[in-house]
């Protein structure tokens, strides 16, 4: 169980300890963000969390009250209540109000940003969750750049320092990790709903606002503020999410409030002197309401999912449609295509093997 309802979500492979597994940071209306270790089958608690509710003085009462109670003595009771209940109020540096954005360092796997509604991007030292000497050593930096929430997060795919952050201000920013003074801006015509960097052009930032406006910028000429390109992708309900595709270059995806998913195709909108806005490739109703949320599966270039207000999640296998497999099939990377052929070649071992043991235990 959560504390309260999830707002967002961010996966990684690095526990407090410093191991390696599938562990899932969760962010939700408490200012806490919970790191749930999905290698376990139905946890009963977070593996740690980060910031939010200072316990420690509710977890020594209880102790000593079951002391007490061992011994027959009368139990204590907590005479103090700080901010949200509890008798030490919040750890130091958590964050003070929901936390509406998460994004785990594949660069550096042990950090993670977090952006929340107090107006504040922090990032988290995973590695010093279970640290009791100082709580305040969990949260290594703190960025106060934006003046309303802060809605979105996207590590650079490579720079491991280079995160880009949106909020309600109706600014995109770029951060140098190693300095809170670092700090670059560009306006938006909206609040920022999503941000995300082209895997196969990593100078390239891409935001989607409110008002259904899509924009990207190359970061190289981030202080000219002028955007490659930028257009209305949806103006009957506003983009609130967009991916790239990490195994075919130049297929972008982007999901809307009017419950439609549209295909895009990026590949002359980054590079060349006549660079031109995506062309659009395909356009769906996922049939699960208002979309707010949407991405491809890594392990399948031609599978995406995403999930709305009809509390159900919608895949769509993109090999199905011939005018997408017409225009993308062929840009595949090389090693998704090797990828696929080992795949192939290990179902027919499968296959095999099944088959050999059928006529073995026959024969038998």
């Amino acid at each position: 169980p959560l504390p309260s309802f999830p707002l967002c979500l961010a996966h990684g492979d690095v526990n407090a300890d410093g191991g390696v597994g599938n562990y899932c940071a969760v962010g939700t209306f408490s200012p806490g963000i919970e790191i749930w270790n999905l290698d376990i089958l139905n946890p009963l608690e977070p593996m740690c969390v980060l910031g939010g509710e200072d316990t420690s003085a509710a977890d020594e009462l209880m102790k000593l009250n079951m002391m007490r109670a061992a011994s027959g003595k009368k139990l204590k009771k907590n005479k103090h209540s700080g901010k949200f209940g509890t008798p030490g109020g919040l750890k130091p540096g958590s964050h003070t109000d929901a936390v509406m954005a998460l994004a785990w360092n594949k660069v550096h796997r042990q950090v993670i940003a977090s952006g929340s509604a107090d107006c504040s991007v922090k990032l988290w030292d995973i590695t010093q969750a279970n640290s009791t000497a100082d709580d305040s050593k969990c949260c290594a930096s703190t960025f106060t750049h934006h003046n309303d929430k802060v809605q979105s997060l996207a590590w650079h795919p490579t720079e491991g320092t280079l995160l880009a952050t949106g909020g309600f201000d109706r600014t995109v920013a770029l951060v140098d990790a190693r300095s809170s003074d670092s700090v670059k801006k560009v306006k938006l015509p909206a609040d920022c709903e999503a941000l995300s960097w082209d895997p196969y052009n990593s100078q390239c930032l891409t935001a989607a606002s409110e008002d259904g406006t899509l924009q990207c910028w190359d970061v190289r000429k981030f202080d000219t503020r002028t955007p490659l390109w930028s257009f209305v992708a949806n103006e009957y309900g506003g983009v609130s999410d967009l991916s790239y595709n990490p195994s075919v270059p130049g297929m972008m995806v982007t999901c809307a409030t009017d419950k439609t998913v549209t295909l895009w195709d990026t590949q002359n909108s980054v590079s060349g002197t006549n660079v031109i806005p995506p062309h659009p490739c395909g356009n769906k109703d996922m049939g699960v309401g208002k979309l707010y949320t949407v991405s491809f599966y890594p392990s399948s270039p031609w599978l995406l999912g995403c999930g709305g207000a009809g509390n159900e999640l919608s895949l769509w296998d993109l090999r199905e449609e011939s005018a997408v497999q017409n225009r993308f099939k062929d840009r595949l990377s090389e090693a998704t295509k090797q990828q696929q052929q080992q795949q192939q070649r290990q179902c027919k071992d499968d296959l095999y093997n099944a088959i050999e043991c059928q006529t073995s235990y026959h024969d038998g």
